[in-house]
């Protein structure tokens, strides 16, 4: 079976069909600055004429499905079979497999058009290091893989170029190798006499392998300098393209890799990638000067460009002046990777994650494109706008990014920071990134038409209308939130404090303990804290009306509860119930009879890590939880011996949970960066009722 090691694995690496999986929004693509990414919009035979994009975001493989946008439901389809980052994600000619790898050489190919997607060939050990490009054979039966070694030289079991027949996993040849075995792209010829060819990382050469089994057949050193960033064949096989550093654009014969044309200073910057159109007819490329454009190759010119960059900022909500919109200020816009979709389609993919979905050839080529955004780091916390029957997901990730999501439709934008910012926030602005805050996000909480925030860059921001506005300075680092109507409770390494009315209403309390979570009753009377010393504290909110300042007092506790740290707790919405949770065990008590216990410890204990969610169903019959351990479970006080189980539903761990107003559906966010929607209401109903 060839030098690999092979392995199948067979494991469900995806969400089970089984689930009540309604709507999955998925994260943006995962970028490194000057660095290609790797993109496929040909979907192959079986999908054709469907508007898909592969690509990787963290350890997963995510297939968009663009022609979905603007309508909600499942948007993407995500494979989690990888436990590295996702470099590259390629179709097969036929459309059945996809081939992805990861940073850490391993290389994984699986099916698509089985509907449990199961993985045919697991390769840990593919290449010594990151694979960075993919590329099938016409025939289904080859593939080839190339990146970087671990070695600096070619020697056994330390190569940068692989072929081999992907359900065996034999190799196919020897390859000719790259200066310092770095290799950046790699195109294979879909028809007869096969070709391979690869481009260094390092040494601006492009190599030309032939025959079965291949061999290296030659050099050619079209570059000036730096690395071939791309290099694609036409999909007729006649004629192939290469990108590089130098900003070249070079055509060449597709058999005998003969240069034809020389486009020199296509773009200001380093070109990152090159696709071709279904037809042959265009070649779309993207750089580091923010711009993607539009080539004819039978005549070598450029056909049409768009200012990528220019119009990011056009649609930037900031209010901030930018004096310069130059790309080196506005790095979030540089152009990492594009593809045509739908035969026609060009689409490119900015250092900031945003998907720009181009006019198709055939229209206006002046129309503005649209773009897709979300998070492309993992969501750490979740609030909602339950103002209107169909909610706004606020999400926040560990980028400093938040995201207004609007369930009904699947749009999502951005939140903007505006206001009083320093030199270093206006800085930041301009780069495009769309940082609210400028570390992670610990908590965000919607109440009376405000979002408020918290992050590790010691902050609390409000954010309004979609524009984040005013700057809370805090003394010590912000974990969690709680908010009733209008009281928000900040809990800090320090202590505690108390918001409202967009300023803080209360000096620093300080406890004996650490807290690690905290809930607010909906008349804002009642402060709960759960602390690391496995306590619950309840705790009266006092005002002082002379001067609007307010305080709490401990008026009950219960020590005995839990066994471990409490990282959850939340009130039904009518107050009857609170609901605990802690690494395992969730504990319900029943509020009106003095916090007695209705469901305790060891009842309720079949999470198998950290509990990070608890949310009511808003008739308080069901208790959602979710956990790091990936899985929603539905717990019903009526009916105590019964349960609901979702799991896998977010790879790493579900961070968020909310009921609509209906109770018929839960939303939920995870560390993978998806947000989904889960149609639970018959499966509420056939198990609980």
């Amino acid at each position: 079976m060839g030098k690999f090691g092979a392995d199948v694995d067979a494991s469900n690496a995806c969400i089970p069909v089984t689930s009540p999986l309604t709507a999955l929004f998925p994260p943006l693509p995962s970028t490194t600055r000057g660095m290609t990414l790797a993109l496929d919009g040909h979907p192959g035979r079986i999908n054709s004429g469907r508007s898909m994009v592969a690509y990787g975001s963290g350890r997963l493989v995510v297939v968009r499905e663009l022609d979905r946008v603007g309508e909600g439901g499942v948007q993407a389809f995500v494979f989690r079979g990888h436990n590295a980052h996702v470099t590259c994600a390629k179709f097969s000619e036929s459309g059945a497999y996809v081939a992805s790898g990861d940073v850490r050489g391993g290389l994984k190919i699986w099916s698509y058009d089985n509907e449990e997607h199961l993985c045919k060939l697991d390769l840990k050990g593919a290449l010594t290091g990151p694979i960075r490009d993919i590329s099938w054979d016409g025939d289904n039966k080859r593939i080839c893989i190339v990146g970087e070694a671990a070695s600096t030289s070619a020697s056994e079991g330390s190569l940068c170029a692989r072929v081999f027949q992907w359900d065996t996993a034999v190799t196919c040849g020897d390859l000719g190798q790259h200066m310092f075995n770095r290799c950046s792209t790699v195109a294979f010829r879909k028809k007869r006499p096969m070709r391979i060819v690869t481009g260094g990382g390092d040494d601006h050469l492009l190599t030309l392998n032939g025959k079965i089994p291949f061999a290296k057949m030659k050099d050619v050193r079209s570059h000036a300098k730096g690395g071939v960033n791309g290099v694609r064949y036409s999909y007729g096989g006649d004629r192939i393209v290469s990108v590089g550093a130098d900003r070249r654009v070079v055509f060449y014969e597709g058999k005998d890799l003969e240069v034809e044309k020389v486009m020199e200073d296509v773009h200001d910057g380093s070109i990152y990638a090159v696709a071709w159109s279904f037809d042959d007819r265009f070649v779309l490329t993207c750089g580091a000067d923010g711009c993607t454009k539009v080539i004819d190759p039978k005549e070598g010119v450029v056909v049409h460009t768009w200012d990528v960059t220019s119009v990011q900022h056009g649609l930037s909500k900031s209010l901030l002046s930018v004096d310069d919109c130059s790309v080196k200020k506005s790095h979030g816009s540089l152009q990492l990777g594009c593809a045509f979709i739908a035969g026609c389609v060009p689409l490119s993919v900015s250092f900031n994650g945003h998907i720009a979905i181009f006019p198709s050839m055939s229209s206006n080529l002046d129309d503005k494109p649209r773009f897709l955004t979300g998070h492309q780091a993992p969501v750490s916390t979740l609030a909602a706008d339950a103002s209107s029957p169909s909610p706004t997901i606020y999400t926040a990730d560990s980028d400093g990014v938040i995201c207004a999501w609007n369930m009904a439709t699947g749009d999502c934008s951005r939140i903007a920071r505006n206001g009083e910012c320093t030199e270093e926030e206006i800085a930041e602005n301009t780069t495009l990134l769309g940082k609210v805050h400028s570390g992670a996000i610990t908590a965000v909480a919607f109440v009376e038409g405000d979002l408020v925030s918290v992050g590790w860059d010691d902050v609390i921001r409000v954010t309004h209308n979609g524009i984040c506005d005013i700057k809370i300075p805090l003394e010590s680092q912000p974990n969690v939130l709680a908010s009733g109507t209008s009281l928000v409770v900040v809990v800090t390494v320090a202590g505690v404090l108390l918001y409202q009315n967009r300023k803080l209403v209360s000096d620093l309390i300080q406890l004996d303990y650490a807290v690690l979570s905290a809930c607010v009753s909906r008349d804002d009377n009642t402060v709960v804290l759960g602390g690391d010393d496995k306590g619950i504290y309840i705790f009266q909110v006092l005002r002082n009306d002379d001067d609007g300042t307010m305080t709490l007092k401990n008026k009950h506790s219960i020590n005995n509860g839990h066994l471990r740290p409490i990282h959850a707790v939340q009130f039904s919405p009518d107050t009857k119930y609170l609901a605990s949770a802690d690494a395992r065990d969730i504990c319900v008590w029943d509020v009106t009879s003095d916090y007695a216990p209705v469901i305790s410890k060891n009842r309720w204990c079949f999470h198998s890590q950290k509990i990070t969610s608890l949310v009511w169903s808003p008739d308080a019959s069901v208790l959602a939880s979710g956990s790091l351990d990936d899985s929603i479970y539905l717990w019903s006080v009526s009916k105590k011996m019964r349960r609901l189980h979702y799991p896998f539903a977010h790879r790493g761990g579900v961070t968020g949970l909310y009921f609509t107003r209906d109770g018929g559906k839960l939303i939920s966010s995870g560390a993978d960066g998806c947000v989904c929607e889960w149609n639970v209401r018959d499966d509420i109903n056939s198990k609980f009722n």
